[in-house]
Protein backbone atom coordinates (compact mmCIF):
# COMPACT_ATOMS: atom_id res chain seq x y z
CA UNK A 1 0.00 0.00 0.00
CA UNK A 2 1.46 3.55 -0.95
CA UNK A 3 2.50 5.67 1.62
CA UNK A 4 -0.27 7.98 3.05
CA UNK A 5 0.23 11.95 3.22
CA UNK A 6 1.72 12.80 6.17
CA UNK A 7 -0.84 13.09 8.88
CA UNK A 8 -1.26 17.14 9.45
CA UNK A 9 -3.49 18.65 12.31
CA UNK A 10 -5.37 21.74 11.31
CA UNK A 11 -5.84 23.53 14.18
CA UNK A 12 -9.48 24.99 15.19
CA UNK A 13 -7.83 28.28 14.82
CA UNK A 14 -7.43 27.81 11.25
CA UNK A 15 -10.60 28.03 10.47
CA UNK A 16 -13.74 30.06 11.13
CA UNK A 17 -17.03 28.39 12.53
CA UNK A 18 -18.54 29.45 8.99
CA UNK A 19 -16.21 27.62 7.46
CA UNK A 20 -16.35 24.17 9.32
CA UNK A 21 -20.26 24.06 9.08
CA UNK A 22 -20.09 24.66 5.44
CA UNK A 23 -17.69 21.87 5.64
CA UNK A 24 -20.07 19.89 7.47
CA UNK A 25 -23.04 20.76 5.25
CA UNK A 26 -21.72 20.44 2.65
CA UNK A 27 -22.86 24.38 1.46
CA UNK A 28 -21.04 27.04 -0.24
CA UNK A 29 -18.42 28.82 1.46
CA UNK A 30 -18.60 31.28 3.58
CA UNK A 31 -17.31 33.98 1.22
CA UNK A 32 -20.35 33.21 -0.99
CA UNK A 33 -18.70 31.94 -3.66
CA UNK A 34 -20.40 28.71 -4.79
CA UNK A 35 -17.87 25.78 -5.61
CA UNK A 36 -17.99 24.88 -8.80
CA UNK A 37 -19.83 21.75 -10.20
CA UNK A 38 -17.78 18.91 -10.88
CA UNK A 39 -18.57 16.77 -13.76
CA UNK A 40 -19.45 13.02 -12.41
CA UNK A 41 -19.46 13.92 -8.66
CA UNK A 42 -20.96 11.51 -6.83
CA UNK A 43 -20.65 13.03 -3.60
CA UNK A 44 -21.35 16.38 -2.51
CA UNK A 45 -20.38 16.68 0.81
CA UNK A 46 -16.90 14.66 -0.08
CA UNK A 47 -16.47 17.04 -2.95
CA UNK A 48 -16.86 20.32 -0.50
CA UNK A 49 -14.46 18.46 1.58
CA UNK A 50 -11.76 17.95 -1.03
CA UNK A 51 -12.02 21.08 -1.99
CA UNK A 52 -10.88 22.35 1.43
CA UNK A 53 -8.06 19.71 1.20
CA UNK A 54 -6.79 21.17 -1.61
CA UNK A 55 -6.03 24.44 -0.84
CA UNK A 56 -4.35 22.73 2.75
CA UNK A 57 -2.29 20.71 1.00
CA UNK A 58 -0.96 23.96 -1.26
CA UNK A 59 -0.75 26.17 1.93
CA UNK A 60 1.75 22.76 3.30
CA UNK A 61 3.01 21.74 0.19
CA UNK A 62 6.69 21.20 1.39
CA UNK A 63 5.51 19.45 4.33
CA UNK A 64 3.39 16.87 3.24
CA UNK A 65 5.45 16.27 0.09
CA UNK A 66 8.56 16.05 2.09
CA UNK A 67 10.55 18.91 -0.46
CA UNK A 68 10.35 16.19 -3.14
CA UNK A 69 7.67 18.53 -5.37
CA UNK A 70 7.67 21.63 -5.55
CA UNK A 71 4.26 23.43 -6.43
CA UNK A 72 4.54 24.40 -10.21
CA UNK A 73 4.94 27.81 -11.87
CA UNK A 74 5.55 29.60 -14.88
CA UNK A 75 6.84 33.55 -13.97
CA UNK A 76 6.38 34.35 -17.86
CA UNK A 77 2.75 33.82 -17.76
CA UNK A 78 2.22 34.54 -14.07
CA UNK A 79 0.71 30.84 -13.70
CA UNK A 80 0.87 28.74 -10.57
CA UNK A 81 -0.15 25.04 -10.10
CA UNK A 82 -2.89 25.43 -8.23
CA UNK A 83 -6.57 25.14 -10.73
CA UNK A 84 -4.19 24.98 -13.30
CA UNK A 85 -6.51 25.66 -16.05
CA UNK A 86 -5.97 23.52 -19.54
CA UNK A 87 -7.50 22.87 -22.64
CA UNK A 88 -8.79 19.81 -21.38
CA UNK A 89 -9.67 20.80 -18.19
CA UNK A 90 -8.65 22.13 -14.63
CA UNK A 91 -5.73 20.63 -12.92
CA UNK A 92 -6.64 20.40 -9.18
CA UNK A 93 -2.33 21.10 -8.48
CA UNK A 94 0.50 20.92 -11.03
CA UNK A 95 4.35 20.03 -9.36
CA UNK A 96 7.35 19.47 -10.81
CA UNK A 97 9.42 16.63 -9.00
CA UNK A 98 12.79 18.41 -7.64
CA UNK A 99 14.67 15.46 -8.34
CA UNK A 100 13.83 14.48 -11.60
CA UNK A 101 12.54 17.71 -12.83
CA UNK A 102 9.23 15.59 -13.99
CA UNK A 103 5.95 17.17 -13.87
CA UNK A 104 3.18 15.86 -11.68
CA UNK A 105 -0.02 15.86 -12.00
CA UNK A 106 -2.39 15.59 -8.24
CA UNK A 107 -5.89 15.17 -8.51
CA UNK A 108 -8.12 14.91 -5.80
CA UNK A 109 -10.65 12.28 -6.29
CA UNK A 110 -13.65 14.64 -5.25
CA UNK A 111 -16.21 12.13 -5.28
CA UNK A 112 -15.90 10.67 -8.52
CA UNK A 113 -15.56 7.32 -9.44
CA UNK A 114 -12.48 5.63 -9.85
CA UNK A 115 -12.79 5.25 -13.48
CA UNK A 116 -13.37 8.63 -14.33
CA UNK A 117 -10.52 10.13 -11.84
CA UNK A 118 -8.01 7.59 -13.41
CA UNK A 119 -8.86 8.67 -16.88
CA UNK A 120 -9.03 12.29 -16.18
CA UNK A 121 -5.31 12.32 -14.95
CA UNK A 122 -4.11 10.36 -18.10
CA UNK A 123 -5.65 13.40 -19.88
CA UNK A 124 -4.53 15.84 -17.95
CA UNK A 125 -0.94 13.83 -17.95
CA UNK A 126 -1.37 13.65 -22.23
CA UNK A 127 -1.89 17.22 -22.43
CA UNK A 128 0.97 18.31 -20.54
CA UNK A 129 2.99 15.68 -21.94
CA UNK A 130 2.16 17.82 -25.59
CA UNK A 131 2.25 21.00 -23.71
CA UNK A 132 4.34 21.95 -20.97
CA UNK A 133 7.28 19.07 -20.86
CA UNK A 134 10.66 20.14 -22.64
CA UNK A 135 12.61 17.36 -24.40
CA UNK A 136 13.29 14.25 -22.22
CA UNK A 137 10.72 15.86 -19.63
CA UNK A 138 8.60 13.07 -18.29
CA UNK A 139 4.87 13.36 -16.75
CA UNK A 140 3.58 11.61 -13.18
CA UNK A 141 0.27 11.39 -11.50
CA UNK A 142 -0.68 11.55 -8.16
CA UNK A 143 -4.29 10.40 -7.07
CA UNK A 144 -5.15 11.82 -3.62
CA UNK A 145 -8.70 10.05 -2.14
CA UNK A 146 -10.08 9.15 1.39
CA UNK A 147 -10.06 5.47 1.31
CA UNK A 148 -8.65 2.47 -0.77
CA UNK A 149 -10.97 1.40 -3.98
CA UNK A 150 -10.13 -1.91 -5.49
CA UNK A 151 -11.52 -0.75 -8.81
CA UNK A 152 -8.62 2.28 -8.72
CA UNK A 153 -6.33 -0.53 -7.59
CA UNK A 154 -7.38 -2.60 -11.16
CA UNK A 155 -7.24 0.47 -13.00
CA UNK A 156 -3.87 1.46 -12.18
CA UNK A 157 -2.29 -2.13 -12.15
CA UNK A 158 -2.07 -1.07 -15.66
CA UNK A 159 -0.42 2.05 -15.83
CA UNK A 160 3.40 2.14 -14.12
CA UNK A 161 3.20 6.59 -13.35
CA UNK A 162 0.28 6.93 -11.42
CA UNK A 163 0.85 6.79 -7.48
CA UNK A 164 -1.84 6.77 -5.05
CA UNK A 165 -1.96 8.52 -1.76
CA UNK A 166 -4.48 8.77 1.31
CA UNK A 167 -5.26 11.20 3.64
CA UNK A 168 -6.69 11.34 6.99
CA UNK A 169 -8.76 14.03 8.74
CA UNK A 170 -7.86 14.77 12.35
CA UNK A 171 -9.75 17.02 14.02
CA UNK A 172 -9.74 17.49 17.59
CA UNK A 173 -10.99 19.40 20.50
CA UNK A 174 -8.77 20.11 23.31
CA UNK A 175 -9.86 21.87 26.33
CA UNK A 176 -7.27 24.45 27.79
CA UNK A 177 -9.98 25.80 30.63
CA UNK A 178 -12.57 22.82 31.03
CA UNK A 179 -15.77 23.90 32.55
CA UNK A 180 -15.75 23.61 36.65
CA UNK A 181 -18.52 22.60 38.43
Amino acid sequence: MPDPVPNLTLSPTESTEEKFRSLAEAEAPPDGKALPPEEGVQDQAEFVLEKYLEDFIVSNFDVIFQGKLALYTDPQQDLTGQQFATDVGVIDILAQERATNSLVVIELKKGRESDKVVGQVLRYMGWIAENLCEEGQSVKGIIICREQDSRLSYALKMTTNIAVKYYRVNFQLLDEYPIRS
